[in-house]
């Protein structure tokens, strides 16, 4: 599941930028934004944002909540400048792809929510978390005698 669009990304980038970060590919430039490039970024980027919080819900989810579409527009945006070299990436920018970084490991970690019911936590999608008093699979004892 993407968690944002090209509308999304169009909301904080002008078309222009656009172009300059995706129509790349000299001597077939053609002054158009490459759709592909920007799907690829987006993809790259909703991704990374389940790797995240599928820990915590599960995927995919209902719908898409407003806090990871705005989380995948910072994370798509930076990417999207990082594949130009000469580009180069305001410090703001950084800015805001540490903080959607930040925000999707406490989403994980659960002190931050996405806004969704309950029932669509992992756990109650029938995984476990083991506790700190399950037994160790291994100790020295164990694979000293390998």
């Amino acid at each position: 599941m993407n968690y944002c669009t090209l509308e999304d990304i169009r909301g904080h980038v002008p078309d222009a930028r656009l172009v300059e970060v995706t129509d790349d590919l000299t001597p077939n430039a053609d002054g158009e934004i490459k759709l592909d490039i920007v799907g690829k970024a987006i993809e790259e980027s909703s991704t990374l944002i389940d790797a995240y919080i599928g820990k915590r819900y599960r995927l995919p989810l209902p719908s898409v909540p407003s806090v990871l579409r705005s989380v995948c527009v910072d994370l798509s945006i930076y990417n999207l400048y990082e594949r130009i070299t000469e580009m180069n990436i305001s410090e703001g920018m950084k800015l805001r792809y540490n903080n959607a970084i930040a925000l999707l490991k406490r989403i994980a970690d659960g002190e931050a929510s996405i806004g969704l019911e309950d029932g669509n936590k992992a756990e109650e999608a029938g995984f476990k978390v083991m506790g700190t008093n399950a037994p160790s699979m291994f100790t020295l004892e164990s694979m000293s005698s390998l």
